[in-house]
């Protein structure tokens, strides 16, 4: 049973003493799993999902940036612990899950080697989206930050703030044209050879769980498409408990609505999607050849 802050006195202290003592006697050291991305397939809803489980407990903030902070270094037991206080409370007889969610974990390329340091034992639940399908949707969201002039983490220097702003001008096949001229004139693929745009790199997903895989074994990444969490909820959903050694929850339909849906007014050009699905397909048949199966892309 999922417990909130009660109001009378004798419970708030009784509850907060049970979760200072979970969190003081070492369980709250490491973190037990992560969503490690990708960005738009699905992190979000996962996130709200796994996080009314009783036996999880996630971050305030779904994105905490734990493990992709500038100057990185493993955090404190203190610093973990200020992830989660205040977040829930519950019964001190219960085991439970720590988990974050940040879709950059799998995209930045110094991230497997910071958690495999923080926790060698955890469990990664890697969401996949076909990649031209996730690149638009990120193009989209992106234009609404730019016109709310909102700045975001993947264009930290605002360098092409005012193009998202003027749609019309700077099409989803300009910032692709633009993405594959930088990684010419880096002769680099890797999130770290430059900032921004990372339409493409983002889809690269063979090279992203090999990264992982230098870390960390197979059996410990779980890799769902999105639209097996959009179509199939509770099954999905059970698939993660077993994967995570947690108990089925007896998950409600109205708290399984889709609640993360973009709606776009464009639509990606038939020339630039037949370019993308291209230059996608080589990468896509590694990425079926290292998870043993193919997607429907």
């Amino acid at each position: 049973m999922r417990m909130n802050f009660l109001f009378r006195a004798g419970k708030i202290v009784i509850n907060k003493v049970s979760f200072l003592s979970l969190l003081l006697s070492g369980k709250a050291k490491k973190i037990d799993f992560v969503i490690i991305g990708a960005q738009k397939s699905g992190t979000t809803a996962l996130f709200e999902y796994l996080d009314k489980h009783p036996d999880c407990v996630g971050t305030v903030r779904k994105e905490s940036l734990l493990f992709t902070k500038a100057n990185y270094r493993d955090p404190t037991e203190n610093e973990i612990r200020a992830l989660f206080s205040g977040r829930k409370v519950f019964k001190s007889n219960r085991k439970h899950l720590f988990f974050e969610a940040t879709p950059e974990n799998v995209y930045r390329d110094e991230v497997p080697k910071r958690i495999w340091c923080h926790n060698p034992a955890v469990r990664l639940i890697f969401l996949v989206r076909e990649p031209i399908e996730r690149a638009f949707s990120e193009y989209n969201m992106h234009c609404l930050l730019a016109q709310k002039k909102i700045v975001f983490r993947a264009d930290p220097d605002q360098e092409y703030l005012e193009c998202l702003t003027n749609p019309e001008k700077y099409s989803f096949s300009w910032f692709i044209e633009e993405e594959f001229r930088k990684i010419k004139e880096t002769g680099s693929y890797l999130p770290s050879a430059f900032n921004y745009p990372d339409f493409i790199r983002r889809g690269l997903y063979s090279d992203q769980l090999e990264r992982y895989y230098q870390y960390f074994n197979p059996e410990q990444i779980l890799i769902i498409e999105n639209i097996e969490l959009k179509k199939h909820k509770k099954e999905t959903l059970h698939r993660i408990e077993d994967f995570l050694g947690i108990s089925h929850f007896s998950w409600k339909e109205d708290e399984l609505k889709n609640s993360h849906v973009g709606v776009y007014n464009q639509q990606i050009p038939v020339d630039c999607k037949q370019s993308l699905t291209q230059f996608f397909k080589p990468w896509n048949d590694k990425f079926f050849d290292l998870i043993g199966y193919r997607m429907d892309w």
